[in-house]
Formats: C-alpha cells, sequence, structure tokens
C-alpha cells in the first residue's frame, strides 16, 4: 500500500513538473491571468511582423515590454467588458469577417482558406476578432463620454488655416462694381441692374454694360477662390449667396457691389433636393374600420376640391400629431425621409396641385405640395467633417489618459522576465 501510494506521488509530480515545463501563468492581471503560452505567441506574431516589414527590431527588453503591456491593457479591457456585459453576436461577428475579406478582394471562404493555408487557424483568427470588437467598444465605452466639441470650437477650426486646408472649399465669384459719388443714385443704379439681370438679361452681360470692372484683368470676376483667398467683405455673405441668383448690394469704399455666386466645389459640397408639402392623415383604429377612414380622407378631399381650407380641415381631422397644429404642414425634407407610397405620390405631384387620396404604411392621406428647392447642405456637411477631425483628435488624446488611467489601477504581477 506505501508502495502505491510512493509511486503515485512521484508520478502526480513528474506530472505536475511536465505541466509547468509546458505552460505556466506568465503574468496576473487583477482577476484574469496570461499564460506564457499566449505571450510567447504575441511576441513570436510581433517578431513575423517587424520582419514581414523590413522595420528594425527593438532591443530584446523594449520588445518584450512592449509587447507584455499590450497583453494587460487588453486583459483589463476584457475584464470590463465581461463586467459591463459586453456580447458580439455571430451576426456581429460574421459582418467583420466579411468587411475584412471585402479589404482584400476575398470572399469569406476565401478568407478562411488563404489563413488555414498560411498554417494558422480560423477559429483562432475568429476569437482574435472578437476580442478586438470587445475591447474597442470598451474603449468607445470609457472615452466617447468625456469628449465635447463646442460649437465655438468647431467654428475656430473651420477658420483656421489647418481647417481651411483639410477642409478646401472653392467658390467661383462674378461681380459687377457700380461707381458713382451720389449714394442714392448708384443705389437706385444697383436695383433697376438687378431688375434687368431678373428679367433675363445675363450676369455677363450686365458686367459688360454697367460694371466699372470690365475689362480690367478678369472683368472683376474672382474666380475659383478659397475663403481665405475671398474678400473679408464678401466672406460674411457667402452663406447667404445661392448658386446663379444676384446678391446684393454690398456698399465698399469702392462703390456698390452686385456678386453671383456662379459655381461652388469641394468635397464637402452637397446641393440636397427638398419639398414642402401639406396633408392630411386619417388613421384606422378600434373605433374606426379602413373603410370609414377611407371614407372620410374622401369626403375631406371632396370639401377641400370645393374650396374649404386645407389648413383648417387638417386643424380639425387630422391624425398626424406633428403637423395638425400647424394646419398639416411639414417641415422641409429631401427624398427618402417620408414613407416610400407617401414620397412617390409627393413626386408624382406638381407644386400647388392636391394629390388623390391615398393609403401608406400610416394610414389615409392626401397632400398638397406646396414648394421645392434645392438647398446647399454644404455648411451642415462641413460641420461634420470638422466635427469628426476634432472628435477624432480628442479621442486619441482622452484614450491614452483613459487607457493610462485604468492600468494604473490595475493589479499587475508580472511573473517572468525577458
Amino acid at each position: 500500500m506505501i508502495l502505491r501510494t510512493l509511486i503515485f506521488l512521484i508520478f502526480a509530480n513528474t506530472l505536475i513538473s511536465e505541466i509547468s515545463f509546458i505552460d505556466q501563468i506568465a503574468i496576473i492581471v487583477d482577476e484574469g491571468i496570461i499564460m506564457e503560452s499566449e505571450l510567447n505567441e504575441a511576441l513570436e506574431n510581433t517578431v513575423k511582423n517587424f520582419e514581414e516589414s523590413g522595420e528594425r527590431l527593438p532591443p530584446k527588453e523594449i520588445l518584450f515590454s512592449r509587447v507584455t503591456e499590450r497583453l494587460i491593457m487588453d486583459e483589463i479591457l476584457l475584464q470590463k467588458g465581461e463586467k459591463f456585459g459586453i456580447r458580439i453576436s455571430d451576426q456581429e461577428l460574421n459582418e467583420s469577417l466579411v468587411r475584412y475579406a471585402e479589404k482584400d478582394g476575398l470572399s469569406l471562404q476565401e478568407l478562411k482558406k488563404k489563413i488555414e493555408g498560411e498554417n494558422n487557424s480560423f477559429k483562432d483568427f475568429r476569437e482574435s476578432l472578437k476580442k478586438e470588437m470587445i475591447i474597442r467598444r470598451v474603449q468607445s465605452g470609457l472615452v466617447r463620454p468625456k469628449i465635447i466639441v463646442s460649437d465655438q470650437e468647431l467654428i475656430n477650426y473651420i477658420d483656421s488655416a489647418e481647417g481651411q486646408n483639410l477642409i478646401s472649399i472653392e467658390y467661383k465669384i462674378n461681380q459687377i462694381l457700380l461707381k458713382n459719388d451720389n449714394d442714392e443714385e448708384n443705389q437706385s443704379k444697383a436695383l433697376e441692374v438687378i431688375k434687368e439681370i431678373n428679367n433675363g438679361l445675363s450676369f455677363s452681360e450686365a458686367t459688360k454694360k454697367y460694371s466699372s470692372l470690365f475689362n480690367n484683368g478678369d472683368n472683376g470676376n474672382l474666380n475659383w477662390r478659397t475663403k481665405s483667398n475671398i474678400p473679408t467683405l464678401f466672406v460674411d455673405h457667402l452663406n447667404k449667396m445661392k448658386k446663379m441668383e444676384v446678391y446684393g448690394p454690398i456698399k465698399s469704399g469702392a462703390g456698390l457691389h452686385l456678386l453671383q455666386l456662379e459655381d461652388i466645389r469641394g468635397e464637402t459640397i452637397q446641393i440636397e433636393s427638398q419639398t414642402l408639402v401639406q396633408h392630411i392623415l386619417i388613421e384606422e383604429s378600434e373605433i374606426r374600420s379602413e373603410k370609414q377612414s377611407k371614407d372620410l380622407i374622401i369626403e375631406l378631399h371632396e370639401r377641400q376640391s370645393k374650396g374649404e381650407e386645407m389648413s383648417i380641415l387638417a386643424r380639425v381631422y387630422s391624425d398626424d400629431p406633428g403637423s395638425k397644429l400647424d394646419g398639416g404642414k411639414l417641415d422641409w425634407a429631401p427624398e427618402g425621409i417620408y414613407d416610400k407610397t407617401f414620397e412617390k405620390v409627393m413626386m408624382e405631384t406638381k407644386i400647388g396641385e392636391v394629390s388623390k387620396p391615398f393609403k401608406s404604411a400610416f394610414g389615409w392621406h392626401f397632400l398638397k405640395v406646396l414648394d421645392r428647392r434645392e438647398k446647399n447642405i454644404s455648411d451642415e456637411r462641413l460641420k461634420d467633417k470638422a466635427f469628426g477631425i476634432l472628435f477624432q483628435r480628442k479621442y486619441r488624446e482622452q484614450l491614452q489618459n483613459t487607457l493610462e488611467e485604468i492600468r494604473s489601477e490595475a493589479f499587475v504581477d508580472i511573473k517572468i522576465s525577458s
């Protein structure tokens, strides 16, 4: 019996020794551990990446420090992800895998074959990507609430030299300069020129006929210029100007200026077609059947066609709480905002006309198109881009601070050295 016990103890010690030799705890991080095999694999992959890129390897101690710190930080964030209840669904993971494959022009199956063809495990790759997604989500949750970009910061950035270089918008402006020592006569002349242009005289013809700058360089036209190269006097009016319309007069020491924004270009430029609509909605309900709803909308449509004010009918009968009090009038809206059926009828209806009754996903309607316009929403896009640049800059700074903060708060015990 004693002999059997001794044999068992010797076997157990040998087994434990072998397990210890094969793998052991390299780092303790709060409630988690990083095994020596994980650390060795990370070191090998890092060395491989350096060799493939042709970059020079840093000294062994620095390489070891960088890799261990990265593993420690990943473990801290993964533990926080577990505490926060962050989960990545199979669908999300598969969509990320597809996007990853598409970057290399591959299908998901081709990506799998490529990874396995390099003697790597697709299952491990999938798990690694899942961890990365959790880490990014944790980082976002920790950092985003701390970032604020004020309206003044946006304005300052857009007006700065850096902002103008990164967000380059160019304006092509034509101008007519009217010179007269008598301000009243000059003002009267400006209004007369505007009237002629509105009645069909082209801006170029008006320039030739009236401008004091005609035959002076480009006839006084500014051609393509960024905002920083446009006279300050005109810059303040840019946002109010519409393409191909006459703007002014603007008074300067030289006289009165009439401007025409011939064109505008740049990656943030966007002209959006918008429609202004008035409508009446009749919903089906527990006390109103589909037939009753249809009959009511037909009755209201007939009453409107006989001269009753649509706005009054909307206030009394419409079931749309958002527009009811405003006589059924909706806000200016681009395509893609409304229900598909509603939008189809809206686009087919001419300005000033009233549609026939129709049914959408919300109920029975008829609508009137009040107006259409082409709106320059470039300012909104410009602010969006500027916000994105400033946000990402602040995000990187805050992320570094946040990571240093949570690293200092964590319990870390590195049990092996380089």
